[in-house]
């Protein structure tokens, strides 16, 4: 089994990737893809054979949103039913769709790239 790119690696320059970059990277897998759109035929092919092999990353970056929403959908329980606080709970709804959201993005994205 291949390794996991890790969030926290080096930048393409060589520098340590800051902290913020780095948790950026462990929930949002645009860093690992390339742009298929632009250049010449060559690039944009090379481009997307690089983003299918890339694709098989998202599974694990969906189970990561699948169990921070699952985190957020515990704390609404937690705010409606036992603290009573009614404004709070709905926040936390806002951010739980926001999550279901993304993670139809990524399946999306996912059945895209590796049907072709």
């Amino acid at each position: 089994m291949p390794e996991i790119p890790s969030p926290l690696a080096k930048s393409a320059h060589g520098d340590p990737v800051a902290l913020h970059e780095g948790v950026r990277r462990y929930f949002f897998y645009d860093w690992l893809f390339r742009d298929a759109h632009s250049g010449s035929a060559r690039e944009r092919a090379l481009a997307l054979r690089h983003n299918r092999d890339q694709a098989k990353w998202l599974p694990v970056y969906m189970w990561r949103w699948i169990v921070g929403g699952a985190a957020v959908l515990g704390l609404e329980l937690l705010s409606e039913h036992v603290l009573g606080s009614v404004m709070l709970s709905a926040a936390l709804l806002v951010v739980l769709v926001f999550v279901v959201l993304y993670l139809l993005v990524c399946v999306i994205c996912w059945v895209f790239l590796r049907s072709s």
